[in-house]
């Protein structure tokens, strides 16, 4: 096999689209998880992330506005990114964990950010079922910056080296030496990112994870669309 599987799509619909699928993300009474995918946090909360996403994104847009410069508001907030490997492969929450760590790291030396700016502006957990899989969101806005690097086609080649280094080195799986030993899995597509279409109450869990450099509370709750986070002035 030449790399583990890593897809990547933007979560279209501005703050909206962003609070479906977190919610869905965490739901473990979706019909594509009840009762076959165990949900496990592994760093910051959906409340957070969408809080200082949306904080985010509006000072970015008054900004623009303040130095009066055209063109349209970003409609997609942040890039999603799941990271599978095959169904015969199954890991334990502490090995994905430290897959997860790896992978992130490698992400925001890429990226040029601090491991603690992008813990800010990240989310992860993990899907256990038959295929599993780590989901991570990045917010587009770090900074008060535009990440368009999240979306173009060497991200996803970047990602794929640090997965199958990650794998190889924390679990001694060599991707290149890899014999499937069940029939191919159906694998993921566009409608995985899509098929929720209406806000899904998010798990109410009152975990407490560390995720090395960054602490953070999963106490997920739902999430309202027309909620907005109180913004506050920043002033340099």
């Amino acid at each position: 096999m030449n790399n583990w599987t890593v897809i990547s799509q933007p979560i279209k619909n501005e703050n909206k689209g962003l609070i479906t699928y977190l919610n869905y993300l965490v739901s473990s009474d979706h019909k594509n998880h009840r009762n076959k995918t165990r949900i496990v946090p592994i760093h910051n909360s959906v409340k957070k992330l969408i809080n200082y996403n949306f904080e985010q994104i509006t000072d970015r847009n008054l900004a623009r506005k303040k130095a009066k410069k055209g063109g349209r508001n970003i409609s997609s907030y942040c890039q999603s990114f799941v990271f599978s490997l095959p169904p015969d492969i199954q890991l334990n929450d502490q090995q994905w964990k430290n897959i997860a760590m790896a992978v992130f790291c490698d992400l925001a030396d890429h990226l040029g950010v601090s491991k603690r700016v992008l813990a800010n502006n990240s989310f992860i957990n993990l899907h256990d079922q038959d295929n599993q899989h780590i989901n991570l969101v990045v917010s587009k806005v770090i900074n008060g910056v535009v990440c368009r690097d999240l979306q173009r086609k060497a991200i996803i080649a970047f990602l794929k080296q640090s997965f199958n280094a990650a794998v190889l080195k924390l679990v001694n799986i060599d991707n290149r030496d890899y014999q499937p030993q069940t029939s191919r899995a159906k694998r993921f597509n566009k409608h995985y990112f899509e098929e929720n279409k209406v806000i899904i109450n998010a798990l109410h869990s009152n975990q407490k994870v560390n995720f090395e450099f960054y602490e953070c509370n999963n106490s997920d709750q739902p999430i309202k669309q027309k909620a907005k986070p109180k913004r506050t002035r920043r002033f340099e």
